[in-house]
């Protein structure tokens, strides 16, 4: 297994002595002992089978112990996919510092994913600097048409079409964002699947609201916030308030400013100034949308 073979043995063998597990434990009757022995000195790598059968045997999952490999910390390639999922979009310096390390990143790999946050990083400089949707979405194209010819789509994919879901046209990304909602189902129970869903059916409900599909935007958001209250997001909650109220406004529902009111005022309580920025920032924006 060549992502596990450098410092794997050592990596095993310093695990086991601090939990006091013996060779004999952790061979159980599924791996000979000499074989195993042999593994934690590294001579040999263990099979699929057997690397299941060890981390079992840690009672740790693969993403934990190449966290440990490396030293407690994520791979480089890690670190570049967690910066780009958490990073503030409109941050072009923030954007720019990715772009960077992904760019030398490749010089020594060649990774899909990581040639697509490249255009998913420019789409973005793009937007945040000039705001034109034609030059962002070209940057994109190449990454969409990577990703529309597979066969299926995994969490990464996912995340990437939730990151670029904003500049597809309206009714292209109602129907990209219900086939990526159904493969999530796949994931039924996985907390990062869980995330991505919950993410593209708020920014669906953004887009909607950008396009003035006020009555759907309604609806979609009905159907979020019970889920916000359920798990207790104030954040999320106001954010569909303010989304709910403002596509309430805009079809003449005296309800509407109410809500809006209402978004602000949580966010007052919980005393969050930097998500009120935020929601504030939101709210403009849709403003000038909406008027233009």
């Amino acid at each position: 297994m060549d992502n596990h073979s450098a410092g794997f043995g050592k990596t095993l063998l310093r695990i086991r002595k601090n939990k006091h597990y013996s060779q004999q434990y952790m061979a159980e009757n599924k791996i000979h002992q000499s074989t195993y022995s042999k593994m934690e000195r590294d001579l040999i790598e263990p099979t699929l089978g057997n690397y299941r059968h060890l981390l079992s045997r840690l009672d740790m999952s693969d993403e934990e112990l190449q966290y440990i490999m490396n030293d407690y910390n994520h791979s480089e390639k890690e670190q570049l996919l967690t910066a780009f999922m958490n990073l503030s979009f409109n941050d072009v310096a923030l954007l720019e510092e990715l772009r960077e390390k992904a760019r030398n990143y490749l010089k020594a790999h060649a990774d899909y994913i990581i040639a697509d946050i490249i255009h998913l990083t420019d789409a973005l400089i793009i937007m945040a600097k000039t705001g034109d949707v034609v030059g962002a979405r070209k940057e994109v194209r190449p990454v969409w048409e990577r990703l529309e010819k597979l066969d299926g789509w995994y969490l990464v994919e996912l995340r990437m079409i939730n990151a670029m879901l904003f500049l597809f046209p309206i009714d292209e990304a109602i129907l990209i964002s219900g086939t990526a909602l159904a493969q999530i189902q796949k994931y039924a129970g996985h907390p990062s699947a869980s995330k991505i869903a919950v993410s593209l059916r708020y920014n669906l409900c953004l887009l909607l609201l950008k396009n003035g599909r006020y009555t759907e935007t309604i609806t979609r958001i009905n159907e979020l916030i019970p889920a916000a209250k359920e798990a207790g997001s104030y954040r999320h909650l106001c954010v569909c308030y303010l989304r709910k109220g403002f596509a309430l406004a805009k079809t003449g529902n005296l309800e509407g400013q109410l809500l809006i009111d209402q978004a602000f005022r949580l966010i007052e309580a919980a005393d969050d100034q930097a998500f009120k920025a935020n929601l504030e920032n939101e709210y403009n924006l849709l403003e000038e949308a909406a008027s233009s």
